[in-house]
């Protein structure tokens, strides 16, 4: 019998709403309440609401990474 065993840092992180407001290949800036913060795009969670330049909503980031750099 196999399991499957969920790693912690692949959780979703979801930061507060907000906008994506640049994007490059490797990295987008987030904004959102006041604060604005580059995140790598390789970092970006598969469940997260936006991915893109101009979309508007609830960024999801790999949580490890939230930890990591004190978003958390």
């Amino acid at each position: 019998m196999s399991r499957h065993v969920v790693d912690a840092g692949d959780m979703p992180y979801a930061f507060p709403e907000g906008k994506i407001v640049r994007a490059t290949e490797k990295a987008v800036l987030y904004e959102y309440e006041g604060e604005s913060v580059w995140v790598p795009q390789s970092v970006i969670h598969d469940d997260s609401d936006i991915w893109k330049k101009e979309e508007e909503g609830v960024l999801k980031v790999k949580s490890w990474w939230a930890k990591k750099n004190g978003h958390t």
